[in-house]
């Protein structure tokens, strides 16, 4: 029989390669009361009558433009809550305390009137309250959830406690116009094609993600994968890393994005990925906009970028029209999705949405 010793070390092995599993986001979701992974859900569309709630999870609010945005939803046919005293509630450059934002976001996820949940824009706060989420509830009744930048923390978490499809994408404050005009339009029009149920045909399962013309994305590496959409902004994929709210990479598509990180900061964030083994783990990679204020950042950047992924054994494509920028297309993150790299092409095998 094996010793003492043997036995702890045999103990303490199980447990170290258990926590890394974790951390490496190798471990499915599993429902409380059964060992069966958990079944990723698609939250109902979005129809006249239905309630749509916004809410400030990361920075502070700006009253003026939310008023703008809610006008044009309410002409449609929609009701909008706006939290009562949402501009004055700042917390530093937060929207608030962790108190506040935690309450609300789970205020309207406990709702059953609510049907879909806009935060209002980035910024910085959700890592600090995604462990306080009643993701129980938001799996018992689901809803959308929109937003990219700081929101992709939240993102994560949501496919990682409710296996519930969510929806990188513009918000009130941060792309959404009140109107289809200007440099927003392409985004105002890939919102609502994603998520309002009069966007739909009958009988329509899934649908190519349009790009603005004259604005192709480059295939970087050929082939074609399919797999569930993961990811969004490339700072907060790290920032979760080795929590429980970590992206799981085996078989995803991955996306990233990000805006004013200079190059070497892109640089740790993608040696961190790899280096966790993400890289080695995804079926294809959606490279999306890299912008900064400085030309020679972009160039820069866009070398990195090319030298991690140029030799990779998977489908890759660059300058996808996702991010910080005008042209921001909506994606349903832990959507099942098809990429092509060779035709540089990202459609949807499912509608991401219910039209039941």
């Amino acid at each position: 029989m094996p010793g003492l010793r043997t036995i702890r070390t045999r103990f303490l092995g199980c447990c170290l390669l258990w926590a890394w599993s974790n951390v490496a986001g190798m471990a499915p979701a599993v429902a409380a009361d059964t060992d069966r992974p958990l079944e990723w859900l698609n939250p109902p569309a979005l129809k006249p009558g239905d309630t749509i709630a916004f809410a400030a999870p990361a920075g502070p609010a700006v009253l003026a433009p939310l008023r703008e945005y809610a006008k044009t939803l309410e002409q449609a046919g929609y009701k909008v809550i706006i939290p009562e005293g949402i501009e004055e509630r700042k917390h530093g450059y937060l929207g608030g305390t962790d108190d506040q934002r935690a309450e609300e976001l789970n205020r309207f996820i406990r709702d059953p009137k609510v049907r879909a949940i806009f935060p209002v824009r980035g910024g910085y706060g959700l890592t600090r309250i995604i462990d306080r989420i009643d993701y129980p509830a938001l799996r018992k009744d689901p809803k959308i959830i929109i937003g990219y930048s700081d929101l992709t923390a939240l993102h994560l978490a949501v496919a990682r406690e409710a296996k519930l499809v969510t929806f990188h994408s513009p918000m009130p404050m941060a792309g959404l116009a009140p109107d289809d005009k200007g440099e927003y339009r392409f985004a105002g029009r890939s919102f609502r094609q994603l998520i309002f149920a009069d966007q739909y045909q009958p009988g329509q399962n899934g649908f190519v993600v349009a790009v603005p013309e004259g604005r192709k994305p480059e295939t970087l590496v050929g082939g074609k994968a399919s797999g569930r959409l993961l990811g969004g902004n490339l700072t907060l994929i790290c920032s979760t890393l080795g929590t429980p709210y970590a992206i799981q990479p085996k078989g995803a598509i991955l996306l990233i994005e990000d805006v004013n990180e200079a190059p070497y900061r892109v640089d740790r964030s993608l040696s961190q990925l790899r280096l966790a083994g993400v890289l080695d783990q995804v079926a294809g990679v959606v490279i999306g906009s890299f912008t900064s204020k400085e030309p020679a950042d972009r160039e820069e950047t866009d070398r990195v970028l090319r030298e991690y992924f140029a030799k990779a054994k998977v489908p890759v494509i660059l300058n996808f029209p996702i991010g910080h920028t005008p042209h921001n297309a909506t994606v349903p993150h832990g959507g099942l999705v098809e990429l092509d790299a060779d035709a540089t092409v990202l459609k949807l095998l499912e509608n991401p949405v219910r039209l039941d």
